[in-house]
């Protein structure tokens, strides 16, 4: 299972992913802001407007790149990883819904249909839906700072895991 805090919403400064088992550090997480003025706007939202990330794996080289759309579409995002023969995938990921987050949301990766499944205060689990698996999960305590724990369930998707970590983090650590 690997863990990372968060100490602050708006900090940009890389925060540090671990294997517990093992101690040992196998990325990097860290908000990201297109410019002076758009981090000026997250200050006064307390960073709930603008929330993009990006994750290096642990030679210090960019998976993950999450950015929102705009701050007026909460749950739109697009994400591109490069996987480590350097071949890059993009996908979005947007919640349609009018007035609430939904509980569920769904993407398509690797020519599969996923879906994200959020539960306040408990595991969220992304699930491969045409074989009803879990392949992986996520929790976010409510506590302070923010221990996030995430845990990839289905090994044959190792080289993809800095994706799914990216993807829990961007659609779920803002709300």
């Amino acid at each position: 299972m690997y863990k990372y805090k968060i100490y602050n919403k708006l900090s940009t400064a890389r925060t540090k992913i671990v294997n517990e088992d093992t101690d040992e550090t196998i990325g990097y997480l860290k908000k990201s802001y297109a410019n002076i003025f758009t981090r000026s706007i997250d200050l006064i939202g307390d960073g709930k407007f603008f929330n993009s990330f990006k994750v290096y794996n642990k030679d210090n080289e960019l998976a993950f790149v999450s950015k929102q759309r705009s701050p007026f579409k909460f749950r739109d995002f697009i994400i591109h990883f490069t996987q480590k023969n350097k071949e890059s995938i993009s996908l979005n990921i947007v919640d349609r819904h009018w007035f609430k987050l939904s509980e569920k949301n769904e993407f398509r990766f690797l020519n599969s249909s996923y879906e994200l499944h959020k539960n306040i205060g408990e595991w969220a689990y992304i699930i491969n839906k045409e074989i009803n698996q879990k392949v992986a999960k996520w929790k976010n305590p409510l506590t302070s700072p923010v221990s996030n724990y995430f845990e990839l369930l289905d090994d044959s998707l190792k080289e993809y895991e800095l994706l799914f970590l990216g993807i829990f983090h961007t659609y779920l650590y803002g709300e």
